[in-house]
């Protein structure tokens, strides 16, 4: 079974300059390169907000949350947000256990992550 990253860029309605980013399968090292190129083309290409969907998003290491926290940072020096959401228990764990929870723009839903927008 493979277990890659896996990114899906979904539009958000009514906002050109904001769009979810649907996260599936274990995001570690293998899979830091390839997520950088693809957000780091949204924000090149316009894009202000990302929320994050986390709720396929089976593992992440500490380097996978490195690059989490990276866009979190990037997106707010570019006048923007990004935010989690609907994330699954086992990634809170490693979150919380890094401490990182106070450092992350966390939503229950999806449709509160865009509401505060």
């Amino acid at each position: 079974m493979n277990h890659a990253l896996e990114l899906k860029v979904l539009p958000v309605a009514g906002r050109t300059d904001a769009k979810i980013l649907r996260m599936e399968g274990e995001f570690d090292a293998s899979s830091v390169e390839s997520a950088l190129e693809e957000v780091t083309s949204l924000f090149d290409g316009g894009v202000r907000h990302l929320v994050a969907d986390l709720e396929s998003l089976q593992y992440v290491n500490s380097t996978g949350l490195g690059v989490i926290l990276h866009f979190s940072r990037t997106a707010r020096e570019r006048g923007g947000s990004f935010r989690l959401c609907r994330i699954s228990s086992s990634v809170f764990e490693i979150i919380e256990i890094i401490g990182a929870t106070s450092l992350l723009e966390i939503h229950d839903t999806l449709e509160e992550a865009i509401a505060a927008l």
